[in-house]
């Protein structure tokens, strides 16, 4: 996986095979670190077909990998039906 960063956003590209997930993040303030916009899952859904149905699991590796690059002494909370991570 990958982030990348433009002064206080950035992009995450998470890989799985020749698929990949790219997802807009931004710095925010407050008890959140960042957030990383995932989309809707309607969205999802036609974005990326070949993830359908393993939304979480996906989201949780998302969400594991940018705690463990970037921000270690955090944790992150899915807002699932909200469409993004935060980082806590």
């Amino acid at each position: 996986m990958e982030i990348s960063d433009n002064g206080r956003s950035g992009v995450v590209v998470y890989h799985e095979g020749i698929n990949t997930i790219s997802c807009y993040w931004e710095f925010c303030g407050g008890d959140t670190v960042a957030s990383i916009l995932i989309g809707d899952i309607s969205e999802w859904n036609t974005c990326y077909p070949w993830a359908v149905g393993r939304r979480m699991d996906v989201l949780m590796r998302i969400a594991a990998e940018v705690v463990r690059q970037k921000a270690p002494t955090c944790s992150a909370l899915i807002e699932d039906q909200l469409g993004f991570i935060s980082i806590k």
